[in-house]
């Protein structure tokens, strides 16, 4: 058992690892939408990708393990959450410390990491609703006709469409 929980340990501080090095990312992120940097944006979704995919294989090592923990506590049927995992570990204070110590600054930092991608959604969200705008604002600029009745009538001046600046 000593062995599982040395790997389970291992795995979250391994998961724990990638979940901090994303923050920096998602920050990054966020000045990145602000400045409608379409090619950085690809790039750094490129990036999050491979994370994610490294988080996937974690996760399902972390599921593993857990199951084998399962096994050992004979808990075959139930689904063992970390939490009840710290409390039956009394006998292994070391490790029970340990878990206490990893699930908490996973807690802390996958909220952070919660909050900095809902801000970046919502970024997101309000640069496609202004594109969105000006896009309709565009649409009904160019079909406004009006009452010219000169030889320039079938000309259009199109100095009040760039008047949005979607930096604002």
């Amino acid at each position: 058992m000593a062995g599982l929980m040395d790997e389970l340990i291992m795995t979250l501080n391994d998961e724990l690892q990638i979940y901090k090095d994303l923050i920096p990312i998602s920050d990054t992120k966020s000045g990145v939408i602000i400045s409608n940097n379409v090619a950085e944006l690809e790039r750094i979704t490129e990036k999050e990708q491979i994370i994610a995919e490294n988080l996937g294989r974690l996760e399902k090592k972390r599921e593993r393990i857990m199951a084998d923990i399962r096994t050992v506590l004979s808990k075959r049927n139930s689904e063992l959450k970390l939490d009840e995992l710290i409390g039956l570990m009394e006998k292994q204070p070391e490790s029970q410390k340990q878990l206490i110590a990893v699930r908490k600054e996973l807690k802390e930092t996958i909220g952070r990491l919660k909050m900095l991608n809902d801000r970046n959604q919502k970024l997101i969200t309000e640069s496609l609703s202004i594109s969105e705008y000006q896009l309709n604002m565009i649409r009904s600029a160019k079909s406004y006709i009006g009452n010219n009745y000169t030889r320039s009538a079938g000309q259009f001046n199109m100095a009040c469409a760039g008047a949005f600046d979607a930096r604002q």
